[in-house]
C-alpha cells in the first residue's frame, strides 16, 4: 500500500458528546487506492467515526489529515472540494429536479465552487457530454435522464446517488450504508457498480451487510465501543475470537464459511 500521507487519517482523534465519549482516542490511516469496510455494534461509533472523516462533526481532540494536510478544522463543502466526498445514508437527491439536474450541480460547484447555477441552455451544451457519461457508469439508463428524480425506482435512485458522488471527482468516496433497503437484486448492482467506481480512487464504506463487506472491501476495520477493535482482511478478521465476541456472535461464525 501507498503511504498513509497519500490518503485519509485519524490521529488520537476523540469525540465526546458532553459526558459521553463517541470516538475514543483512535488513530486510523486510509492509505490511498483502496476499499475499506467499517463495521461494529450498534455503538461502536462508526456513524460517528463518518461524520468526522467528513468535517461534519469537528474532534473534541486529536487531528485528521488529507493528503498529509491537516482540514481537522475544515468545512464539510471544503473537504468535498479537496476531493472528500460522502454519500449519504439516506437518499440525498433533489427530486425536485431532473435526473440531469442532479448530476450538474456538483459538477458546477466542481468548476464554479459553488456558486450560480447555469442555464439548461448554457449547461446543456458545457455539460451534455459529461452527464451522459456519468449516467452511463453508474447504469442509468438513457430515458431517465430528462425526467423528475423523485420517479426513478429505489435501486437507481442509489445509483443515482453514486453518480451524484461520482460528479463531484472525489478521489476518496465515503459511503454510508449504500445498500441499505435495497432488495437482493438491487444489492448485487450496486455492490458490482462500488467496485467500477472505485478504480484509481480510495472507497470508505460503513455497511452492516457483511455480504457486501466481504465482497468490497480490502481491508475491515472494527469498531466496538469508540475504538479501534481490529483491522484486517475479512477472512481474519471474521475469525478473530473478539469480533465474534463483541460484533458477530455465532450468526458471525457461520458467515461467509
Amino acid at each position: 500500500m501507498e503511504p498513509a500521507s497519500t490518503g485519509l487519517a485519524l490521529e488520537s482523534v476523540t469525540k465526546s458528546f458532553g459526558g459521553f465519549i463517541a470516538v475514543n482516542d483512535v488513530t486510523l490511516s486510509f492509505p490511498a487506492g483502496a476499499i475499506y469496510g467499517i463495521i461494529g455494534p450498534n455503538g461502536a461509533g462508526k456513524t460517528t467515526l463518518f461524520n468526522l472523516l467528513s468535517g461534519f462533526l469537528k474532534p473534541t481532540k486529536g487531528r485528521l489529515r488529507h493528503r498529509g494536510q491537516d482540514i481537522t478544522h475544515l468545512s464539510p463543502e471544503a473537504i468535498a472540494r479537496r476531493g472528500v466526498v460522502r454519500s449519504f445514508q439516506i437518499t440525498s437527491i433533489f427530486s425536485n429536479l431532473t435526473v440531469a439536474e442532479n448530476i450538474v450541480l456538483p459538477l458546477q460547484r466542481r468548476d464554479r465552487g459553488g456558486t450560480g447555477f447555469l442555464r439548461k441552455s448554457n449547461w446543456g451544451k458545457r455539460y451534455g457530454e459529461e452527464i451522459d457519461d456519468i449516467l452511463r457508469r453508474v447504469h442509468i439508463p438513457a430515458e431517465w435522464r430528462d425526467r423528475g428524480a423523485s420517479a426513478l425506482p429505489y435501486g437507481l435512485k442509489r445509483s443515482l446517488e453514486l453518480g451524484i458522488s461520482l460528479a463531484a471527482n472525489p478521489d476518496i468516496l465515503l459511503l454510508d450504508e449504500p445498500t441499505a433497503g435495497m432488495t437482493v437484486r438491487d444489492i448485487v448492482k450496486v455492490t458490482e457498480l462500488i467496485g467500477q467506481l472505485a478504480a484509481g480512487r480510495t472507497v470508505i464504506v460503513v455497511e452492516h451487510n457483511l455480504g457486501v463487506i466481504a465482497d468490497l472491501a480490502q481491508e475491515i476495520v472494527v469498531l466496538q465501543q469508540g475504538q479501534l477493535l481490529t483491522r484486517g482482511r475479512y477472512d481474519d478478521v471474521r475469525r478473530d475470537p473478539r469480533v465474534i465476541d463483541a460484533y458477530l456472535g455465532t450468526k458471525g461464525r457461520h458467515a461467509h464459511a
